[in-house]
C-alpha cells in the first residue's frame, strides 16, 4: 500500500511545477509589458509553446487568475487584464516593508565576513555593470538581495518575501540597464549602514531601496507606451 501511496504523489509535484513555471513566465512578461492587456491567451498556443499538456497549462492560468493579472471575458476566453498603478506600488511597499525588516535583522546578526561577503557580490555586481552584462547585473542584484534575506534567519519573514516576491520579476535590471548604476550607488549606502552597525538606518533604506525600484518599473512600462489604471 505505501508503494501505492508513493507511486501516486509524484504525478502531482511534477504537474504542480509545470504549472509554477508557466504562471512565473507568464507573470514576468506581463509585469514587464511584454505581453500587453487585452491580450486573449490561447491554452493550445501555450501548451504548443510550453511543451507541455493542457493540464499544466490550466494550473498556471489559475494561479494567474487568482491573483488578478489575468480574467475573463464575457466570451469565457482567458484576457490579460489591466496593470494598475496602485497595485504595483503597493506590491512594492509590502515587499520593501518586509525586506527592510530582514535587512534590520541581518544588519544585527552579520559577522564581518558575513559583510564581507555581500560586499564581494556588490563588487561583483558593479563590474558587470561596467562590462554592461546586464543579465550578469540583474542575478547578482537577485543573489545579493536573497543573500541579505537570509542573514535575518527568519523563518517567518522569508516565508513572507517568497510569497510576494513571486509577483514581482527579478529581472527588470535586465530591462532597465540605466538602473544598474543606480542600484548599486543604493546597495553600496545599504551595505555600508550594515557595516556601521546602524541597524534600523540599514532597514530604512532597503525598504526605500526596493519602492524606488517599484517606481522605476513603472516608468519602464510607461516608456514602452503601457497605460496604467
Amino acid at each position: 500500500m505505501a508503494k501505492d501511496l508513493e507511486g501516486t504523489s509524484a504525478k502531482p509535484v511534477v504537474r504542480s511545477l509545470l504549472g509554477n513555471q508557466i504562471a512565473d513566465s507568464l507573470r514576468r512578461d506581463i509585469l514587464l509589458g511584454v505581453i500587453k492587456p487585452g491580450t486573449r491567451l490561447s491554452q493550445q498556443q501555450l501548451c504548443e509553446q510550453f511543451g507541455t499538456s493542457r493540464m499544466p497549462v490550466r494550473d498556471g492560468l489559475r494561479a494567474l487568475l487568482h491573483e488578478g493579472l489575468l480574467l475573463t471575458d464575457s466570451g469565457q476566453h482567458t484576457v490579460v487584464a489591466p496593470l494598475s498603478r496602485a497595485d504595483l506600488l503597493d506590491a512594492y511597499l509590502i515587499e520593501g516593508t518586509l525586506a527592510g525588516m530582514a535587512a534590520t535583522r541581518a544588519s544585527s546578526l552579520a559577522t564581518e565576513d558575513d559583510v564581507e561577503s555581500l560586499m564581494d557580490l556588490h563588487h561583483a555586481m558593479v563590474d558587470s555593470d561596467r562590462a554592461h552584462d546586464y543579465e550578469r547585473v540583474a542575478q547578482l542584484n537577485w543573489s545579493l538581495h536573497r543573500s541579505i534575506n537570509r542573514m535575518s534567519r527568519s523563518r517567518k519573514l522569508l516565508s513572507a518575501i517568497k510569497v510576494i516576491s513571486l509577483d514581482l520579476p527579478r529581472d527588470f535590471l535586465a530591462q532597465m540597464p540605466e538602473w544598474g548604476a543606480k542600484s548599486n550607488r543604493e546597495h553600496e549606502v545599504i551595505l555600508n549602514s550594515m557595516k556601521a552597525k546602524e541597524h534600523d538606518e540599514t532597514g530604512r533604506l532597503m525598504t526605500q531601496h526596493i519602492v524606488e525600484s517599484g517606481q522605476g518599473l513603472i516608468q519602464y512600462l510607461e516608456s514602452q507606451g503601457l497605460q496604467l489604471d
